[in-house]
C-alpha cells in the first residue's frame, strides 16, 4: 500500500552572513513531530563563489546531543574538531558526525578555494539522539564518494548512494546509532524507483532539484514532501533529471530542549551543556 502524501512544501533562500553565500532551510517544520527524529535540514547553494571570497560563514562551534550528516554535492568541505578528527571530503562524499556528549568543530573550505572561487553545494542534516545515547562518546567518519555503496535500478536510470543504514535491503556505508536510513537518489528523466518503508518510521523526503511524482503527487525544486503515517511504499517517477535526499527513522517521542548548537531533553541539561563546554569538557579546538 502506498503512503499518503500529506503536503508538499516549497522553500525559499536565506541570505547568509556573507553576501555571496545563501541556503535553504526545509527543516525544522512546524513543531517537528512530523519529522522526528530529523531536526534540521539546510541546503547550501547551489552557488558559485567568486575569487577572493570569504568561504563558508562558520567558525569553530560546539555541539551536543545529536548527529550531523553532511552531503557534499559540489566543491569540498574540510572538517576539523576538538577530538582530533580532521578530513577534507570532496563532491559525492559524506561527513557523518555524532556530537553526542560534546565536541567543538569547524567546517570550512581550503585557502585555494577562497582565492580562486568555485562551485559549492551541500546538505546538512541534524538527527536527534535519544536520551540514552546523548552522552555517548563523540565520533566522526568522513566518507569519500568511492566509500559509499551505490545501488542501480531501472536500467541505471536510478542511482542510490546509501550513506547510512540500508536501502531496500542493501547495506549502506555506516550503521548509525539510531538505525536511521539515509540515501541520496539521482534519477534520470523517466526513471522510476520504489522504496519499502515500515509504517512506524518517519520520513525525510527532500527534492534538491528536478520534477518528480511521489505517490501520485508532483514535487519540484527544493520541495519537502510530508507523508501520513500509513502504507509501506513510496513510488517515485522522475519527469526530469532529479536529485532527492531520502531518510527514514523511528520517532523518538521524547521531549526536546533546543538552544542553538545543543539539543537535549530538559533546560537543565542545556545549562549543563553550556557549562561543560566552558569548562573544556568538549575538548579544545586548535587551528
Amino acid at each position: 500500500m502506498q503512503k499518503t502524501v500529506n503536503k508538499v512544501v516549497s522553500n525559499h533562500p536565506i541570505n547568509g552572513a556573507v553576501s555571496d553565500y545563501y541556503y535553504y532551510s526545509p527543516l525544522p517544520y512546524q513543531d517537528g513531530k512530523a519529522t522526528d527524529p530529523f531536526l534540521l535540514l539546510h541546503h547550501h547553494g547551489p552557488m558559485t563563489l567568486p575569487p577572493d571570497n570569504s568561504g563558508m560563514p562558520f567558525g569553530p562551534h560546539p555541539h551536543r546531543g545529536f548527529e550531523t550528516v553532511t552531503w557534499i554535492i559540489s566543491g569540498h568541505v574540510v572538517h576539523k574538531d576538538s577530538h582530533g578528527y580532521h578530513s577534507k571530503i570532496d563532491a559525492g562524499g559524506v561527513q557523518w558526525m555524532s556530537a553526542a556528549r560534546g565536541l567543538i568543530h569547524n567546517e570550512y573550505v581550503e585557502k585555494s578555494f577562497k582565492e580562486e572561487g568555485g562551485d559549492l553545494e551541500l546538505l546538512q542534516l541534524w538527527i536527534n539522539l535519544p536520551a540514552k545515547l546523548k552522552m555517548t562518546p563523540a565520533k566522526y567518519t568522513g566518507l569519500q564518494k568511492q566509500d559509499i555503496p551505490v545501488i542501480s535500478a531501472d536500467d541505471d536510470k536510478v542511482q542510490v548512494a546509501v550513506a547510512g543504514g540500508n536501502w531496500n535491503g542493501h547495506k549502506g556505508a555506516i550503521q548509525s546509532l539510531t538505525g536511521v536510513n539515509a540515501a541520496l537518489i539521482n534519477m534520470k528523466a523517466g526513471g522510476k524507483a520504489a522504496i519499502d518503508v515500515a509504517t512506524n518510521r518517519h520520513i525525510l523526503f527532500y527534492v534538491l532539484r528536478g520534477d518528480v511524482t511521489v505517490n501520485g503527487q508532483p514535487a519540484g525544486d527544493r520541495s519537502l514532501v510530508l507523508f501520513d503515517n500509513d502504507g509501506d511504499t513510496i513510488n517515485i517517477t522522475a519527469g526530469t533529471d532529479a536529485i532527492i535526499l531520502y531518510c527514514d527513522g523511528e520517532p523518538l517521542n521524547e521531549p526536546i530542549a533546543w538552544h542553538g548548537p545543543y539539543v537535549m531533553n530538559t533546560q537543565t541539561e542545556i545549562m549543563e551543556a553550556m557549562r561543560d563546554e566552558r569548562m573544556g569538557k568538549f575538548g579544545f579546538y586548535i587551528d
